[in-house]
């Protein structure tokens, strides 16, 4: 199951983000690029087996903590220009 990050978490993945030169507003930017991507998948994956299935649903049944994981990361290269930042957090 797919759980939200707790505060110490979140604030342990800010420090290593910012450790890498990543900061809040680009992390803030790349978790809103990431949202829109799973919500598009999610869609297209509801259409492909003929029914409606929530972002989160898809997250936790499709891509599991890894794919969302690199979902985001894939974003925050996106976002900052950056390398795969993926092995340093």
């Amino acid at each position: 199951m797919f759980r939200q990050l707790t505060p110490d978490e979140r604030q342990a993945l800010t420090d290593k983000l910012a450790a890498q030169g990543v900061t809040p507003e680009q992390f803030a930017q790349a978790q809103e690029q990431a949202r829109t991507i799973g919500k598009a998948l999610a869609h297209t994956y509801g259409e492909v087996i003929g029914r409606p299935v929530p972002p989160l649903q898809f997250l936790n049944d499709v891509l599991g903590v890894e794919g969302a994981g690199r979902l985001l990361v894939c974003a925050l290269r996106e976002t900052t220009g950056r390398r795969d930042l993926y092995p340093d957090i």
